[in-house]
């Protein structure tokens, strides 16, 4: 193997020192996540130490409230209140909140029915069912000979977390149920904290099954973030709040898990003390970058500058310019490229010029079918829509007229007419004279063919007028034009011979689209459309003409007649009816009734005067012919022999 420096390849060996920077950012990698992994562990080992001191701490809270109530429980004094007034009872019930009970609250619930008879935290409440009647059921089934234990539970109530004792009241008989609650809030998670490097939240689940803070250590508004998140579900995890991570440990307060207390420790925080390795190995990173960087400064004076003069040539490539070619004195593997190159461009620019004569010639998708494959003879049969245009009385307009005037017109009109066809997806195949045959469908397959066909149909006449607009300013004609639209299965691709190629369609679905167009100045309209297309593009509005028989064709075809785009009211519609009701006679053979239909029709075709006028007038014609001769062989069809 030649190991010359004039290699390309061989300068790639030296990009071999990238493992090295690979090898410090992995050690990085691993060492902080030796640390973040170490650190979360330990802040899982002091939460869980936390948590049982919190738990620890609830339960002496509790005994002291027990201890309290058994005391008031057996006090003579109290005990003589219970059976006085409700104001002489709340007065001595807060007597005793303030001077022996370290409590929020204490209630008074009767043993007969366990409907409240005073709360202190509610002193104007009574008679109501207590929230704590969960925890007198608890008391009254773990009752061994009417010896009533304690309960013990934490509970929502108001909204707000607490944790009530319940005990009962005895004379010696029991006579009333005492609870005795404090919230477990604000004031309480602070005083913890004091007592563990954590911060603490206890949150519970309201009415409406959402979580909500009772009370928190975490800054604003870290609590609201740890409500929305939270699930009340798993034990310990890592939760985002504001720009940090938190290392959680969940723990349920309540028997039903309604309240729990979430303790958290920011992990940034425990990763403090490992930030000074972090930054030695930073410090060795940098070091290591600056050696590979001044590797490959040395590296760069060989490789930049051809890459440089390279991306120049694609640039001026993708500009559309193929005459600059790129000039690298290497005689390595760079030097290869750009020769390469250089003959890649002078390809381009000889495609570049074919297309474009192409596409002058063409349709450009066309011109992109024929590049883009081998040409070859041959077609494939598909589904496409065919549409025929010509101007209505070009020979007249052509009389007396230079000859170049005329060439200059019609350029003019096909420019027109063949923007309006690609806009809408459809190619032009080819010119006949003052005459246009366009596809829909081919060469590049389109499911909805007809649509665009007749959105290409109705946006004719806008963009003629506008072309009659400028003629007119120039002394010269307006110009009309006729259009005839079919769907049909055909077969497209190329057609002649091995030495000249053209890509069109070919079938009996051809021909009749070219005699749809002229059928369209019998029938005095713009266009004229097949039943296929009506079947294929049912949301336009179609007025049927007629059922013929096309020269050349012995089966009939049902031919329609579409309305502009703005025409959609209800008289127009009912004018559509009542032409179907004329055809329906007409058809049928029976001419009186159709003279009449249409004498209706043309009183309710006022929105539509074109083909008030013209087929109205036809069938006119027809009737006074066919009543004073009446054919023998009416089958409904008309045939014409005509193209």
């Amino acid at each position: 193997m030649n190991l010359s420096f004039q290699h390309f390849r061989t300068r790639l060996l030296v990009l071999l020192l990238i493992p090295l920077l690979a090898v410090l950012i992995a050690i990085y990698l691993l060492v902080a996540r030796a640390n973040s992994g170490n650190a979360q562990e330990l802040i899982r080992h002091d939460l869980a130490i936390g948590a049982a001191n919190f738990n620890a701490a609830v339960t002496d809270r509790n005994d002291n409230l027990a201890i309290a109530g058994d005391a008031l429980s057996s006090d003579y004094a109290f005990r003589q209140v219970l059976t006085a007034d409700r104001a002489t009872l709340l007065s001595a019930m807060n007597n005793l909140l303030g001077r022996l009970v370290t409590a929020d609250f204490i209630a008074l619930a009767s043993a007969r029915d366990g409907k409240l008879l005073a709360d202190t935290r509610r002193p104007d409440l009574k008679d109501a069912v207590t929230e704590w009647q969960s925890l007198i059921d608890r008391a009254k089934a773990l009752d061994t000979k009417g010896e009533y234990p304690e309960a013990s539970d934490v509970l929502v109530i108001d909204g707000k977390p607490y944790h009530v004792t319940v005990m009962p009241m005895l004379a010696p008989d029991l006579v009333d149920w005492l609870a005795i609650g404090f919230e477990i809030g604000g004031p309480f998670t602070a005083s913890f904290k004091q007592t563990v490097a954590a911060d603490v939240s206890v949150l519970f689940r309201d009415r409406d099954g959402r979580w909500q803070v009772s009370g928190s250590t975490l800054p604003a508004p870290l609590p609201a973030q740890l409500a929305a998140s939270f699930t009340g579900s798993g034990n310990s995890s890592l939760v985002r709040l504001g720009d940090d991570d938190y290392v959680t440990l969940t723990n349920p307060l309540s028997k039903t898990a309604e309240v729990q207390v979430v303790l958290q420790r920011s992990l940034a925080e425990q990763l403090a003390p490992f930030k000074a390795l972090q930054q030695r190995l930073i410090a060795i990173f940098a070091l290591s970058m600056l050696v590979l960087v001044a590797v490959l400064v040395l590296l760069a004076r060989n490789v930049t500058q051809p890459l440089q003069l390279l991306t120049l040539g694609v640039r001026r490539i993708a500009a559309g310019d193929y005459g600059q070619q790129v000039q690298i004195a290497h005689r390595d593997e760079f030097g290869e490229l750009a020769t390469a190159f250089n003959a890649m461009a002078g390809g381009l620019a000889e495609k570049e010029r074919v297309r474009a004569l192409l596409g002058k010639v063409v349709s450009p998708a066309i011109a992109n079918e024929l590049l883009g494959k081998q040409p070859e003879l041959g077609g494939e049969e598909r589904e496409v829509t065919i549409m025929f245009t010509d101007i209505h009385g070009f020979t007249t307009l052509s009389e007396g007229r230079p000859p170049q005037q005329v060439l200059a017109l019609l350029n003019e009109y096909f420019t027109m007419l063949g923007a309006v066809i690609e806009q809408h997806h459809g190619v032009v195949d080819k010119y006949i004279g003052d005459a246009v045959m366009a596809l829909f469908g081919a060469p590049l397959a389109d499911a909805d063919a007809a649509r665009h066909a007749m959105e290409a149909a109705l946006a004719v006449a806008p963009a003629l007028a506008r072309l009659n607009a400028a003629m007119t300013a120039r002394g010269l004609p307006r110009l009309t034009m006729r259009i005839g639209i079919h769907n049909d299965r055909v077969v497209v691709g190329n057609m002649g011979s091995q030495e000249r190629l053209n890509y069109t369609a070919i079938g009996d679905g051809v021909n009749l689209a070219s005699r749809l167009e002229n059928l369209c100045k019998p029938y005095g309209v713009d266009i004229i459309v097949s039943d296929s297309i009506r079947a294929a593009a049912p949301q336009f509005l179609y007025l049927p003409l007629d059922l013929v028989r096309v020269k050349g064709k012995q089966t009939p075809v049902r031919i329609h007649t579409v309305l502009p785009a703005d025409v959609t009211d209800q008289v127009a519609l009912r004018a559509v009816h009542r032409f179907e009701h004329f055809l329906q006679r007409w058809q049928r053979g029976d001419w009186q009734a159709a003279a009449a239909a249409l004498d209706d029709y043309e009183a309710g075709a006022a929105h539509l005067p074109a083909l008030r006028n013209g087929i109205v007038a036809l069938y006119r014609q027809r009737l006074q012919r066919f009543m004073q001769s009446p054919p023998h062989d009416w089958d409904g069809v008309f045939s014409f022999d005509e193209k």
